[in-house]
């Protein structure tokens, strides 16, 4: 009744705009609202809400441990880009003039939820007040999504925040609507600004909406009520919010961040798995001895008495532990070091075949850059360490992209996946190829694979291959780790993938904390924010499509998926996981013993998923080889027998191991165990690359397609695993009442079992219940041999499935459990290792 009420008032309130503008509908229904109910009339052009105070109190943000609410605010959530069938084709549409007519008007308000949007020291939360009034009856038991435990699907961390866009009103004709849709075009109506980190105070208007962009390419958009503070005596809510956001999304110290607030315990599960964590002497010694590199030598700080000396140790910015030529000192190492960019002379990270090494150099410090001898000195060295006393020096500086060519490469990819309006999309999706060409990202990405390949290329020559790079920490990390992933199996499977990314980027100390802006250091007076943007570069994301292109181009290599990695980005901002957060060692041993810092290692994905969610993490098309299986059991053996202590334990502490515990690998000098034929050669042109649709594209509804993409052939493939593990069950224990459905589909008869249970002159018997008459709803018959994926899963409507499967919209029904039983299923034959997965029984 108050919603009709609330009709008339506005129908007075026009009428009698023409003769005083000045009279305004003061009516309030307190009724609840509907999901983006709102209502907007052609001469206030202002929302006619319910009061939020009986309603806020109901929604309130689920709080982790030492997480505190700082700001709240009632808000309407907007989709990135309404559905193109609601535009209305053109922005003028969204004009005064439509508005007041109702129609296109409506269409949109259906696209916007009313809910609370709330700020804490961890996140940006939005809880929808009221959900839809059909939900009880269409939602399912369970939604096949991927759901973070941290983390519901309408919030996201303060790290992962960009850009905040403040959408201003410039008079009382502005309408919110359009403002919260990005119409700032229209001179007169709003304005956009971009809020900066070193501005904080510069907040002023009143906010009728804010754009948030965020670093995993996702946009949201939020519209404020606007409130006569003269009648209600209400703040600005776009202001308060937006005060809030530019204060805690931008910290200026790491100990700032949610992880030194969040003190729940931790207890890893790391040991159980095959992740190494590159954290102790030992570590590196395994993988010496794995790779049979009998020329290099192990290097513990702790052990070194110059690196212990308060007054020496500030000159070296050494990794705790590395590798270097075994015919060097240490001492005489750490002096030649002294003339690289941030100490870091060469250093061993894989050996391939007989001697072949891949080192990783940084460039000569400017002030040394005149005297190469310490640079022939120290390429002498390595040449040693090679049986063919051969070396290749590959200068990536000069080959590669800058960190800040891959920043604006980033930045403008992203402004390509991220449109506001529909028509904005339109007007890129006329030029989308071309756009996407002068974004330079692929480029970039076809760079790194092709001097990948040749990396791979020369240690399979058996010539030692010496990575240079201006510090030796960026663009290094992303050819040395796509270059083992050529050339050895082991980095193909997810805890090899783990250890790689540990050993590459972790351990040798890419700078995760700067590259990722984890961190804005307060700027001087009259500074700007260019020096802080360009120690900003995701090349770490770089990384990440470059093996996404080679998932697509080998999909039965990777034992992992593109969910995997889709996953792993977004990890990136998660502070509650040490793994990206810090850009040396040395940073994180201190926020352990200064701030007592719980370290939990992002590797350990029960934190975050059930079993459930990690199943979307292993590839179906995945074919473990025999020697694969018996070469990880003799590790396993063998790292029991010499009881060197527990293998995954974090490097938290001092990562000191007592000597009669240490690894020599001159005692174990053994030929390398990395296997030959398992050789991959990409195709690194431009024309053979493609665009990682689901980690750039997933949050814009407009491109889903639902029933298509890859997650549905990926499906696919897991259902035929499914149907094959069922048959290879009844198999080993000759038991066939549970053969899959798709046999006796294919064969057009019916279960025996079935047959007997079937009573047909009772099938539509009447039951009553509570005394009223029920039929028993009729069960299918006999199937018939069909094609198609349909026919085959029988119940499970596999039309449902998003293209951005599991990150799209949850799938309704009773498809869920089904699907998990396929998942289920279909891992036992990655778990197993049976015989039959061998290539030439399934391809």
């Amino acid at each position: 009744m108050a919603t009709g009420g609330g009709g008339s008032g506005h129908g007075g309130a026009g009428s009698a705009g023409n003769a005083d503008h000045h009279k305004r509908n003061t009516f309030t229904s307190y009724v609840a609202p509907l999901p983006g109910d709102m209502r907007a009339t052609a001469d206030t052009n202002e929302w006619c809400l319910p009061s939020v105070l009986r309603d806020v109190h109901l929604a309130k943000p689920r709080l982790l441990q030492g997480e505190q609410i700082v700001a709240s605010a009632p808000a309407y959530m907007y989709s990135p880009i309404d559905p193109m069938e609601s535009s209305g084709g053109s922005g003028s549409t969204l004009s005064a003039t439509s508005s007041a007519s109702g129609t296109p008007a409506d269409r949109h308000h259906k696209e916007a939820t009313f809910g609370l949007l709330s700020v804490t020291n961890f996140k940006l939360a939005f809880v929808p007040l009221h959900e839809k009034r059909n939900q009880a009856i269409t939602a399912p038991l369970i939604d096949l999504y991927q759901e973070n435990i941290y983390l519901g699907r309408n919030e996201i961390t303060l790290n992962n925040i960009d850009h905040i866009y403040t959408i201003s009103e410039l008079g009382r004709a502005a309408s919110a609507l359009q403002a919260a849709r990005g119409m700032a075009s229209h001179a007169g109506m709003s304005r956009r600004k971009k809020l900066e980190p070193f501005k904080q105070q510069n907040i002023s208007g009143r906010i009728a909406a804010l754009h948030i962009v965020c670093k995993n390419f996702r946009l949201l958009k939020f519209a404020f009520q606007q409130q006569d503070s003269k009648m209600f005596g209400a703040s600005d809510q776009g202001k308060l919010i937006a005060s809030a956001l530019v204060r805690f999304a931008y910290p200026m110290r790491h100990d700032l961040s949610f992880a030194y607030a969040h003190r729940e315990p931790y207890y890893s599960t790391l040991g159980a798995s095959g992740t190494s964590m590159y954290a102790t002497k030992n570590d590196w010694a395994r993988e010496l001895i794995r790779c049979g590199a009998t020329e290099w030598q192990v290097v513990s700080c702790a052990s070194v008495q110059l690196l212990q000396n308060p007054l020496q140790a500030g000159k070296y910015t050494v990794p705790p532990h590395f590798v270097i030529p075994k015919s060097c000192s240490v001492d005489r190492f750490l002096d030649l070091s002294r003339a690289f960019c941030d100490s870091r002379a060469a250093f061993w990270v894989y050996s391939y075949g007989s001697s072949a090494a891949l080192v990783r150099l940084a460039e000569l410090q400017p002030a040394a850059q005149q005297d190469t001898k310490s640079e022939n000195v120290m390429l002498e060295l390595v040449r040693k360490c090679d049986a063919g006393r051969q070396l290749k020096l590959l200068q990536l500086t000069d080959r590669l992209p800058s960190i800040q060519d891959v920043l604006r490469a980033y930045q403008k990819l992203r402004r390509l996946c991220t449109p506001e309006t529909p028509e904005k999309f339109m007007l890129q999706d006329d030029k989308y190829l071309g756009l996407l060409e002068k974004t330079n990202w692929l480029f970039y990405v076809s760079l790194c694979l092709r001097y990948a390949s040749e990396a791979a290329a020369t240690l399979r020559s058996g010539v030692t291959c010496v990575l240079q790079e201006s510090n030796g920490r960026d663009l290094c990390c992303v050819i040395s780790s796509l270059a083992q992933l050529l050339l050895d199996p082991h980095f193909r499977s997810i805890d090899g993938f783990q250890s790689l990314v540990q050993k590459e980027w972790v351990a040798l100390e890419h700078p995760f904390q700067r590259r990722l802006g984890h961190v804005y250091p307060a700027q001087p007076a009259g500074g700007n924010a260019e020096l802080f943007d360009s120690e900003q570069s995701p090349v770490f994301l770089l990384f990440l499509d470059c093996v996404w292109q080679l998932l697509q181009q080998f999909p039965d290599e990777f034992e992992f998926t593109q969910t995997y990695l889709t996953t792993l980005w977004d990890a990136c901002f998660v502070p509650i996981f040490d793994t990206f957060q810090f850009d040396t060692q040395a940073q994180r041993l201190k926020a352990v013993t200064d701030s007592q810092l719980v370290l939990r290692p992002v590797w350990d994905w029960g934190e975050q998923f059930s079993d459930k969610d990690k199943m979307f993490f292993s590839n179906p098309l995945y074919q473990r080889q025999r020697g694969d299986l018996g070469a990880q059991a003799a590790a396993v053996a063998h790292r029991r027998s010499l009881a060197v202590g527990h293998k995954g334990a974090h490097g938290g502490a001092s990562g000191v191991t007592p000597s009669r515990n240490t690894i020599n690998p001159q005692l174990f000098a053994t030929a390398s165990s990395v296997p030959q034929d398992r050789y991959l050669q990409p195709a690194h042109r431009i024309f053979d690359l493609q665009v990682w649709d689901q980690c750039y594209y997933r949050w814009l509804p407009i491109l889903d397609i639902r029933g298509g993409g890859q997650p549905q052939v990926d499906l696919f493939h897991r259902l035929l695993l499914s149907n094959i593990a069922k048959v290879q069950r009844c198999l080993d224990y000759q038991n066939f009442d549970d053969l899959p459905d798709a046999f006796y589909e294919f064969a057009g008869e019916s279960r025996p079992n079935q047959l007997k249970d079937e009573k047909p002159d009772k099938e539509d018997e009447a039951e009553f219940v509570d005394g009223v008459e029920r039929r028993r709803k009729p069960t299918a018959k006999a199937a018939t041999p069909t094609s198609g994926l349909t026919s085959v899963t029988g119940k499970l409507q596999l039309s449902t499935l998003s293209s951005f499967f599991p990150f799209g919209n949850p799938i309704a029904g009773d498809a869920p459990l089904q699907l998990y039983d396929i998942l289920s299923s279909s891992s036992e034959l990655l778990m197993e290792t049976s015989s039959f997965l061998d290539k030439s029984s399934i391809v």
